[in-house]
């Protein structure tokens, strides 16, 4: 136990002071002020912190600790030809009120290319639609523009960033603690063309800013979206 009281103490002295190697990742910034990152079993190195198989299941990161390993029903991923993007994040305002553009981060910790993912900024108007079962129907300037954009650039998955966007692009208004994390079909025609896409809302990366312990959720969220797509 002692030994175990004195690595915490060195470890948490390289964490503060940055020469931790995990505090140097992504994910290590992610769970900075949300959770204790480091297994006692120093048989797990820093290189294992990369997602891993094991007998059909992908792993997250095992250097986290046991109790936020999530195991993933693994789902072969098969591209659209007609699809232009991978991934598309709707409902974005690129930077927090720091300047810090958290969803860029994570982004490059999904392994995203530039040119499989893109991102469509939040317009406040958004804001202002009551019936949004009849906004699937006659939509608004803004929602039209919306999904102008997903016809625009065919991603094979949309992540919605926050309740607003979320509930426009679902036709109904629903919690984002009960649905995000999960995927939803939606298709759209244009003339003789139908095109179909899967929604996964997750938290807007402003709120992850202001709630740092969510940051956690909004990955394993992610990291739902990187096996869909062939990225772990």
């Amino acid at each position: 136990m002692e030994s175990n009281f004195k690595k915490i103490i060195q470890k948490t002295k390289a964490w503060t002071q940055g020469v931790e190697p995990l505090s140097q990742t992504f994910e290590g910034a992610l769970f900075k002020d949300a959770a204790w990152p480091f297994m006692f079993d120093e048989s797990v190195s820093v290189e294992s912190i990369s997602p891993m198989k094991k007998e059909g299941l992908n792993v997250s990161q095992a250097a986290l600790g046991p109790s936020i390993v999530t195991a993933i029903k693994t789902s072969e991923f098969v591209a659209k030809k007609d699809s232009l993007s991978l991934v598309l994040f709707v409902g974005d305002t690129f930077v927090d009120g720091s300047g810090e553009d958290l969803l860029g981060k994570m982004i490059q910790a999904m392994k995203l290319k530039p040119n499989e993912v893109n991102r469509v900024t939040f317009k406040e108007a958004l804001d202002d639609v009551n019936d949004l079962a009849e906004n699937l129907i006659r939509p608004s300037a803004e929602t039209s523009d919306l999904i102008d954009q997903i016809k625009k650039f065919k991603p094979h998955i949309v992540v919605s960033l926050g309740a607003t966007v979320t509930n426009i692009l679902l036709g109904k208004r629903e919690k984002l603690s009960g649905i995000h994390g999960q995927f939803f079909e939606k298709s759209l025609e244009s003339g003789s063309e139908k095109y179909t896409y899967q929604v996964m809302p997750i938290f807007h990366p402003d709120f992850l800013v202001i709630n740092p312990n969510m940051k956690r959720t909004a990955w394993i969220d992610l990291q739902k979206v990187m096996e869909r797509v062939g990225k772990i």
